[in-house]
């Protein structure tokens, strides 16, 4: 499988930026020693101080062509801006390290994933047989992992398409992704109350 290869410069601005209330200074030496967090997408500077929990996708990028054959991987960071982010993303809310891998069953569409209880995940390429464009695809994701650097809590997020071709194939579709307090429902309305900033991409499902 191919993963994108994300361009840097102003992503890792964004990442700078998503870093902030940890300082300038010790941002720039995480995004410069975690060269998986040197490509983030979906982080705008207007949500910097809005939410407890940045959101960021390490890939894809918007524009991208993702992976190949019909098959991708979507990569997820969860950032604690402080201290009520901290507690937000702790174990004791859920979030902890794990694989999710079926036959689970907790894995599948229309699931919330078990070890990051409050993500949502969408795209709008989903089949009706898996629930359509709001069927919340969390459920689908298999590795989870926690860290914490600076004093703040990370949570890393990967899902590699198991079936190809199902989303599509030399197809564009759109990602939206954002996280919620408590667990995440099954089906996505928009309506529910975030703790994070919505991530939205439109890529190419490579072919």
């Amino acid at each position: 499988m191919h993963k994108q290869n994300p361009s840097s410069g102003a992503t890792v601005r964004r990442l700078i930026r998503a870093l902030a209330p940890v300082g300038a200074a010790a941002a720039a030496t995480l995004a410069a020693a975690t060269p998986a967090l040197a490509y983030p997408s979906g982080y705008h500077p207007h949500h910097r101080y809005r939410y407890p929990v940045a959101l960021v996708a390490v890939t894809p990028g918007p524009g991208d062509t993702a992976g190949a054959g019909g098959a991708f991987n979507i990569d997820l960071a969860l950032l604690a801006r402080n201290a009520y982010g901290n507690d937000l993303l702790s174990a004791a809310n859920g979030y902890k390290p794990g694989l999710n891998l079926p036959p689970a069953a907790t894995s599948g569409p229309g699931r919330p994933d078990p070890n990051v209880p409050g993500l949502v995940v969408t795209l709008s390429t989903t089949p009706a047989a898996a629930g359509g464009p709001s069927a919340n695809l969390a459920g689908l994701f298999q590795e989870n992992a926690v860290a914490r650097s600076f004093g703040q809590q990370r949570v890393f997020s990967d899902w590699e398409v198991a079936k190809p071709g199902l989303f599509g194939v030399n197809t564009q579709t759109t990602l939206t992704a954002y996280v919620v307090q408590g667990t995440a429902p099954a089906m996505v309305t928009g309506d529910e109350p975030r703790i994070s900033n919505i991530v939205r991409e439109t890529f190419t499902i490579g072919g």
